[in-house]
């Protein structure tokens, strides 16, 4: 099962819901390790520390969390 989108159809979306931070698309290795057998649901997010250990992980988009999910970035970012 594929589960990467073309890279236009990702800004596309990013257009859309007005993200300006940081996305990299990944393969299904890196998917592997992070969802460690749980259901897949794209996009799937994974806030990283500046440790590089996972912070959180959010599975699919709601415009309505966008604000939460910025404010999650930036207090990352302040660590």
């Amino acid at each position: 099962m594929t589960l990467s989108a073309p890279p236009k159809m990702v800004q596309f979306f990013m257009d859309q819901a007005g993200i300006t931070y940081p996305v990299f698309i990944v393969g299904e290795d890196v998917l592997d390790e992070y969802y460690a057998g749980e259901r897949v649901r794209v996009p799937f997010n994974v806030f990283l520390g500046r440790d590089g250990k996972v912070a959180k992980k959010e599975k699919g988009y709601d415009s309505r969390l966008k604000k939460e999910m910025e404010e999650e970035v930036v207090r990352l970012l302040k660590e």
